[in-house]
């Protein structure tokens, strides 16, 4: 539709497939497609947390700053916050 924010833009002329995307999301928004390139197919699930925009070394990945998400928050809102807290190694 004309004139309709895309929560979510990428770049194909600038995404090489290398699927740090993939890894990055923590909700799986993104996919391959054939040709090789990231599809957000799960755009609406997208929790804003930047870090398929932040990880992407060609800067292919756009999310637009007026999208909101239905979450009430998330570990990603904790600036400084160290995601590797939990001791894996007693599970």
């Amino acid at each position: 539709m004309a004139g309709t924010v895309q929560p979510i833009v990428v770049d194909w002329d600038k995404c090489k497939g290398c699927g740090l995307c993939l890894l990055a999301c923590p909700v799986d928004v993104f996919r391959l497609n054939e040709q090789n390139k990231a599809v957000p197919v799960f755009a609406n699930d997208c929790h804003v947390c930047h870090q398929c925009e932040d990880d992407c070394p060609t800067g292919a990945i756009h999310i637009a700053h007026t999208i909101t998400s239905s979450r009430k928050a998330s570990i990603y809102d904790q600036p400084g916050i160290d995601l590797n807290f939990v001791d894996w190694s007693t599970k």
